[in-house]
């Protein structure tokens, strides 16, 4: 019997200097709060699974682990449904150079703002600006977002500083900057390397398969053909970046 493995979601980002505040948002909390029910449904039901297994009950196992297997898809679709809405009501007054990323997850966030930037380094665009904040609303005072895009940064070589006028805000130079194709990899429907969390409970949003060794790198700014969006929330999160690098949403 296969055993569902949890994975790590990372921290929540905290709200920026923008107006909307996904903290009093009530939509946005009671989306994480199905998923984080779910993961909880699906947290009771895999121990149960486990137990039954132990015992010689194969087919409640089984049956068990199905259940299990439902509940998380309905978890990281709740968390994909908030990632979607608290995306839109922070980026809703943001420049086409600049993205809010705040009230995701850490990984969330991460996959993101990949996606962002490839597609403005394809379109030949010489910076994006990163809401960071300074930590100042996160636990203990310390930031998770700038060092969370700083990996990122760190992960394809590309050049990153805080904004001389806003320390609140990292920049990014994309202008002769290559990343690996796989920030471009499709989410759903594609086989992902998942971090082995065996005792975390948590959501990750889809990724492409992570590259190893020497990653395929894409030369800028070369026009390619983006992929095209299968109808779900991925899809339309993919297409609200999209949207970001050319106009306001």
């Amino acid at each position: 019997m296969g055993h569902l493995v949890a994975v790590e979601r990372g921290p929540l980002l905290t709200h920026g200097p923008h107006d909307y505040n996904h903290a009093t948002d009530s939509e946005y909390h009671r989306l994480r709060d199905l998923a984080e029910k779910a993961y909880g449904r699906k947290q009771k039901l895999s121990h149960e699974s486990q137990a039954a297994y132990q015992s010689g009950q194969k087919a409640k196992a089984h049956e068990l682990s199905e259940k299990s297997k439902q509940e998380v898809a309905k978890a990281e679709d709740y968390n994909l449904q908030a990632a979607e809405y608290v995306f839109r009501q922070n980026n809703a007054d943001s420049a086409s150079d600049e993205i809010d990323l705040h009230g995701l997850y850490v990984r969330e966030a991460q996959w993101i703002l990949k996606k962002r930037i490839y597609a403005m380094i394809q379109q030949g665009e010489p910076q994006i600006r990163v809401i960071v904040g300074k930590g100042l609303h996160s636990p203990h005072g310390i930031a998770k977002l700038k060092p969370a895009v700083e990996e990122l940064c760190d992960e394809a070589g590309l050049k990153n500083y805080i904004d001389p006028h806003n320390a609140g805000i990292l920049r990014i130079e994309l202008k002769g900057s290559r990343v690996p194709q796989s920030w471009n990899a499709p989410g759903p429907g594609v086989s992902v390397n998942k971090p082995q969390q065996a005792h975390t409970m948590g959501y990750q949003p889809p990724q492409g398969p992570q590259y190893q060794q020497q990653p395929h790198m894409v030369p800028p700014p070369q026009q390619q053909q983006q992929q095209g969006g299968d109808g779900n929330l991925l899809g339309q999160i993919l297409t609200l970046v999209c949207v970001c690098v050319s106009k306001n949403i």
